[in-house]
C-alpha cells in the first residue's frame, strides 16, 4: 500500500501534534507564571523554592517511567513464549 493511501488518525497528524506540544508548553509556562501571584502556605522550607511543584512533578513522572521500565524488564516474556508448547 503506497504511503499516500494511509489515513492518519487525528492525533497522528503533524498539525495536531504541533498544537498539542504548544498547548503543553503553554500550560507549563502558565503554571510557573502563576507562582508569582499565588501565595502558598508552606510546611517545609523546600516548598518555598520557585518552581518546586513543577520540579517535583517532573521528578515523580520520571521515576514512574523508570520504575515501569524496570518492572517491564522483569515481566517481559520471550518472543516464542506462546509457541513453547508446540
Amino acid at each position: 500500500m503506497p504511503e499516500t493511501d494511509i489515513k492518519l488518525g487525528y492525533f497522528d497528524q503533524p498539525k495536531t501534534k504541533k498544537m498539542l506540544w504548544r498547548l503543553l508548553w503553554a500550560i507549563c509556562i502558565l503554571s510557573l507564571l502563576l507562582e508569582f501571584f499565588i501565595q502558598r502556605k508552606v510546611h517545609f522550607p523546600q516548598e518555598d523554592f520557585f518552581g518546586f511543584y513543577g520540579l517535583l512533578g517532573f521528578i515523580a513522572c520520571s521515576c514512574s517511567i523508570l520504575l515501569a521500565k524496570l518492572v517491564g524488564f522483569f515481566l517481559k516474556k520471550g518472543e516464542d513464549y506462546y509457541d513453547a508448547d508446540k
